[in-house]
């Protein structure tokens, strides 16, 4: 495996695009000529297709939606909504194909540019489906679908003002517009949102059963949240910033071979250490653990990730007191899994629970750091860190990055952080545009936890070859996965980084794309990222890969296990 840097064309090309064209909107400069008088969607009478599509049936969509085009061909309308129905359904490449073939023979039309753009952020493709939008906004500013696609693209670029001003945008024009409302609430304050999710939930949506069923589990977290909304996990201690020796945790069953790098954290004055990893989210641990934290339920929940066992059972549980290193944190929460071990280690704790700090994660020093971010020009001084402790609460809070005004802000690049490079935000997946073999650019999650980088199977044919059954075992918080391979050479090129990967894990990532909501083609592990210096800001979305062969020690053990 062979390191070194590599200088690529800035990512901040497309979040410069973002920000001219946010403010050209908000301004009132989209499409030049004067002011632009939106009219309301008004309500109507659901067509049979859309009926279906509402009550989480994509697959009967779709086949009405073909009925319908066979009867009135080229239509534009219908065809926006039979490549909406494909992308529920998980069929890109067939959803990717009816707009093409549209678009040939109308290019201006707007619901085809809009379904158009909707294809390519599923693709992964952010840049395209950000021209793609401004584009159709030049023909007409008043499509409500447009604003939604493009709040999309607003939060996925950590653009939390530009996201809920577009979005609150597409649900003025378009109410009734379920996807438009689901995006809506989730920009709601908290109280506010759950009054609006019970509405949502007794009404027919668009969600699938599965979606549903989440949904209506989560709820009840909303409104404990809500509930407790004077006891935020905070800082109780008078420093700022820490620095702590990571630890090694060792493969079970085997002194010498390292399987991840921890932290030593105490739950209630009991020390414990879990692994640190930029895969998962919020504080996970085992029963064990808790039991001799005095830990008790507070709430039931599910918890999933890599691995084709589906989701796994667990409860949320108060904790008075968590310390890591220097800083203490109090009235807190984890999340305690019903498996007796959490990837053969007594818990993980994901790095977005410090997304109030700078996190630096020095591999070859074997330092973890905790510090102070950039204070943004509209935020007061002194503004306490807190740390977001449950997993999955990232996804669920509602303002995104607040300043001290509590309304959400835009990404800010401040002029100590220019190295730095922006990744896309889904949830608490750190997401990075990755060259491959010099051929394609395709988006990877950066996640220490997985002990090997890894690719799909159906980006890896794109730009080498693939090969047979690998004899190992993958597993995740879903448990094994159930068909893995190898492929050939591949080159990665990311964040300045690039490194030549031989044999690399090849399996299906299709839920973490679902779930992500954009294509994810595969992993950059810890057989790259522990050769580094990382250095994140979650607050921004903003994120720096250092190699220096000098700096630190980069001997390190092969796990003897493959975690995800």
């Amino acid at each position: 495996m062979a390191l070194r840097r590599w200088f690529p064309i800035c990512l901040s090309t497309l979040i410069g695009i973002a920000i001219m064209a946010s403010t050209a909107r908000a301004s009132g400069m989209l499409p030049s000529g004067g002011d632009v008088h939106c009219h309301v969607v008004p309500a109507h009478e659901p067509t049979s297709a859309e009926k279906a599509y509402l009550a989480g049936n994509a697959s009967q969509a779709e086949s009405l939606y073909r009925e319908a085009l066979g009867k009135t061909p080229h239509d534009a309308t219908l065809t926006a909504g039979l490549v909406r129905s494909l992308l529920r359904e998980q069929k890109v490449d067939d959803a990717t194909s009816a707009v093409a073939t549209e678009l040939a023979t109308a290019p201006n039309s707007v619901p085809l540019l809009t379904a158009s753009a909707e294809v390519q952020y599923r693709q992964g493709k952010i840049a395209q489906a950000f021209a793609t939008v401004n584009e159709a906004f030049k023909i007409d500013p008043c499509n409500p679908r447009l604003y939604l696609i493009s709040a999309r693209i607003f939060r996925l670029n950590s653009m939390y003002a530009s996201e809920r001003r577009d979005i609150a945008t597409a649900h003025a024009l378009d109410p009734s517009d379920m996807d438009i409302r689901r995006t809506w609430l989730g920009t709601l304050p908290l109280t506010q949102r759950i009054d609006q999710q019970k509405q949502f939930l007794a009404t027919a949506n668009g969600m699938d059963p599965e979606e549903r069923a989440r949904a209506e589990k989560g709820l009840p977290n909303l409104i404990r949240w809500a509930s407790n909304s004077d006891k935020t996990c905070h800082v109780a201690s008078d420093t700022s910033s820490t620095e702590l020796p990571m630890v090694p945790i060792l493969a079970e069953g085997n002194s010498r071979r390292i399987q991840s790098w921890g932290l030593r954290v105490l739950f209630n004055s009991k020390e414990t250490i879990l692994g640190v990893d930029t895969g998962a989210s919020g504080l996970i641990i085992n029963r064990a653990v808790a039991d001799r934290a005095g830990l008790k339920p507070i709430g039931r929940l599910e918890l999933g990730g890599v691995g084709d066992q589906g989701p796994q059972g667990g409860f949320v549980a108060h904790v008075d007191s968590i310390r890591i290193g220097s800083l203490e944190f109090r009235d807190c929460t984890a999340t305690v899994t019903d498996r007796k071990d959490i990837l053969s280690m007594d818990g993980i704790i994901g790095t977005d629970v410090f997304s109030s700090y700078l996190v630096t994660l020095d591999y070859p020093m074997r330092k973890f750091l905790l510090s102070q971010l950039p204070p943004r020009p509209t935020d007061a001084a002194g503004n306490a860190g807190t740390l977001n402790t449950e997993a999955g609460d990232q996804a669920a809070g509602a303002s995104g990055a607040p300043g001290s005004s509590g309304q959400p802000q835009d990404r800010y690049i401040s002029p100590t952080m220019k190295d730095y490079v922006g990744f896309f935000r889904s949830g608490h997946d750190v997401i990075v545009p990755t060259r491959l073999n010099g051929k394609t650019e395709r988006l990877f999650l950066v996640d220490t936890g997985a002990f090997s980088s890894s690719i799909s199977p159906e980006t890896a044919r794109e730009v080498t070859k693939v090969h047979g059954n690998a004899p190992v075992v993958v597993r995740g918080l879903g448990g094994n996965v159930a068909k893995v391979s190898t492929s050939e050479a591949v080159l990665f090129q990311f964040g300045g980084i690039q490194q030549q990967n031989n044999d690399l894990y090849t399996f299906d990532t299709a839920g973490l794309s679902r779930s992500a909501g954009v294509e994810i083609s595969g992993f950059l592990g810890s057989t790259v990222l522990r050769q580094l210096t990382i250095s994140i800001d979650y607050r921004d979305g903003l994120i720096k890969f250092d190699y220096d062969p000098k700096h630190g020690n980069h001997n390190f053990e092969d796990g003897a296990r493959n975690n995800y």
